[in-house]
């Protein structure tokens, strides 16, 4: 485990660029949404694992989609490693700062 450097510290939220719909291609990242996420660690230099919380990416826990009014506590969102490229403080974070 690499130790946080503080520019995006461990649980705070951020927006993160990631896909909405579509198998994700490496070529479309810079057309991907950005979305509400959270920072679970640092992993490298430059590598953060996020996890996306945005509901119309929730899952059930047998991997089908949640359907509309899901209680919060049974839905399973996607993650993903990002360099800081693909991240940007959230207001709140800034506001911290």
């Amino acid at each position: 485990m690499h130790e946080n450097d503080g520019r995006f510290p461990d649980e705070s939220p951020v927006l993160v660029r990631y896909p909405l719909d579509g198998p994700p291609s490496v070529s479309d990242r810079a057309e991907w949404p950005w979305l509400q996420g959270t920072i679970e660690q640092q992993c490298g230099p430059n590598e953060w694992l996020v996890t996306i919380e945005d509901r119309r990416l929730a899952e059930l826990d047998d991997g089908s989609p949640a359907p509309e009014g899901t209680p919060d506590e049974d839905l399973l969102f996607p993650q993903c490693y990002r360099d800081s490229s693909e991240l940007q403080p959230t207001p709140e974070l800034e506001a911290g700062q």
